[in-house]
């Protein structure tokens, strides 16, 4: 079975339909596939055909649409630095690899902002140094405030949105990193 992810525009099959498992608290069974291993995007925004991807209406989004993209894509990619260098810092193999698969998932979603608002060039982030976490729990702590952070952001700034695709694609986000809250939390 062969699906496209209306959200993020990876194509999921058989291979690699658990790519990044770790980062979910349930895995893609057998002929079901339930989300999006690359996006985390639920079952019903995955079709067998790539002729729907979800972008902006159109090619004129209002500067405060922009603006809250552009934050959109600084705050993915700080979390996905964030989870990047916390799988390094991590001794349980099962967190590390945990972090290891956020990051990446992280990293989708600042490619989907980016897509969202035409925008070309990845921004120019501070260096943030991590290691003053010492333990696996401080490192999970923090995890778990940047994913309640980023729920609220896009709670913050969905309605202020002027396009309802954008508003879908931030809706479904949100989700994922809810989901993330409940996976970081067991």
């Amino acid at each position: 079975m062969k699906l496209v992810c209306c959200i993020c525009g990876m194509e999921i099959n058989d291979i690699n339909k658990n790519v990044n498992s770790a980062a979910f608290s349930k895995c893609n069974q057998g002929e079901a596939i339930n989300f999006c291993p690359f996006c985390g995007a639920a079952k019903e925004h995955l079709l067998e055909s790539n002729n729907y991807i979800i972008n902006a209406k159109n090619g004129d989004l209002e500067k405060v649409s922009l603006k809250i993209l552009d934050h959109a894509v600084k705050l993915e990619l700080f979390n996905a630095d964030f989870y990047n260098k916390a799988a390094a810092l991590a001794k349980d193999i099962n967190i590390r690899n945990m972090f290891k698969h956020l990051s990446r998932i992280e990293r989708i979603h600042a490619n989907i902002h980016m897509r969202l608002g035409s925008f070309t060039e990845l921004p120019k982030l501070t260096e943030i140094r991590y290691d003053k976490y010492k333990s696996d729990l401080e490192l999970l702590e923090q995890a778990k405030l940047r994913e309640k952070h980023a729920v609220e952001y896009y709670r913050k700034y969905m309605n202020s949105i002027d396009d309802n695709n954008i508003k879908q694609v931030l809706e479904v986000l949100m989700s994922v990193e809810e989901e993330h809250i409940v996976l970081l939390s067991n």
